[in-house]
């Protein structure tokens, strides 16, 4: 582990096998404690940032359960080096490299909010053996999984709102345009940031709407501002991957590698993320997949800064699991500095 300082708080990093270092974050309980029960790794949505975290989550709560929570950032976003040939496949082999560094334990349990989801679920079809359990937050799908329906397909991608609609057909089928445009464009200032923040409201729902309120908003900010550090190449990335029809693996094969927990919650009144996707999902893995509906929240009202519902899925997902915590978890300074 390496650490630099900025201004608000230190910035560790891990350093993987190839020399590329990913930022994280930590919360709640940490190694050195000795007291871990639980190791709880986040991966953010897009874009978006380590700094997310479990948005607005509450320390007391953490240290309440538990839970070590470790959020990163992704390959491209915040402080994490880029990965110009990442896949699904790559990066759920560097989330099991990440927690091998981290000393997260033998299984580990994740949490993955919105564009999170896409990697979530590729770490449960190539990882299955290391993860104690999963909860989502209004996850990322494919769309074009070949066991969606079409008539399905359709009413997600009519459930979406204009500007994520909007993406697909260029993402799949100009995917330089896009790189070039997110790289090149997109909040290429922090005033940028704070126009993209204040047009939200024009396409979030009603509840979202209300949840922008300025403690919100500023941590909003904040967290899409260091996603784009480097150079918004991560969101350009995930653009492209999240489109593509063929994410390298299907819905049964899902269903073959993994047997835990696997719970996902989603506001009913979503715009970003339907919850008739994640439907479109259990239908097809009903023995796997627990889905909790959110009823009257949206894609942010119903987890940031919601301490009932961020209480709920702590419990459900721990308790849901039945593996033995990682616990007195520690890393003296000699084990740090042989990881970098």
């Amino acid at each position: 582990m390496e650490e630099e300082e900025e201004e608000e708080e230190e910035v560790m990093f891990v350093t993987l096998h190839d020399g590329r270092r990913l930022a994280y974050r930590e919360q709640g309980v940490t190694a050195n404690d000795r007291v871990v029960q639980k190791s709880l790794l986040v991966l953010h949505g897009t874009p978006s940032s380590r700094l997310a975290g479990m948005p607005g989550v509450s320390e007391d709560l953490l240290k309440e359960m538990g839970v070590r929570l470790v959020s990163i950032d992704r390959p491209g976003y915040g402080r994490s080096d880029k990965n110009q040939s990442q896949t699904f496949e790559s990066f759920a082999t560097e989330i099991a490299e990440i927690a091998d560094l981290l000393a997260l334990g033998e299984k580990f349990w994740l949490l993955a909010y919105s564009g999170g989801g896409s990697y979530c679920w590729a770490a449960i079809r190539y990882i299955p053996h290391r993860i104690a359990g999963v909860a989502m937050w209004a996850p990322y799908g494919n769309y074009w999984w070949k066991d969606i329906p079409r008539p399905e397909r359709k009413i997600c991608l009519k459930a979406l709102n204009r500007n994520s609609a909007g993406l697909f057909p260029i993402a799949r089928y100009m995917p330089r345009s896009v790189v070039y445009f997110f790289t090149r464009h997109l909040f290429p200032k922090p005033t940028g940031v704070n126009k993209f923040v204040e047009t939200l409201s024009s396409f979030l729902s009603p509840p979202d709407v209300r949840c922008l309120t300025p403690e919100f908003s500023l941590g909003l900010i904040r967290d899409v501002i260091e996603s784009a550090k480097q150079e918004n190449h991560g969101v350009a990335q995930d653009a492209v991957l999240d489109t593509a029809a063929d994410w390298g693996f299907e819905l049964p094969d899902i269903q073959k590698a993994y047997k835990g927990p696997l719970h996902i919650w989603n506001g009913d009144e979503d715009r970003l993320v339907p919850l008739h996707l994640q439907e479109c999902i259990q239908k097809q893995l009903p023995d796997l997949v627990h889905l909790h509906p959110v009823a009257g929240e949206g894609h942010f009202s119903a987890f940031c800064y919601n301490d009932k519902i961020q209480r709920e899925t702590l419990t459900t997902l721990f308790e849901d699991s039945g593996v033995a915590p990682a616990e007195e978890v520690s890393l003296d300074d000699e084990q740090k500095n042989s990881e970098t």
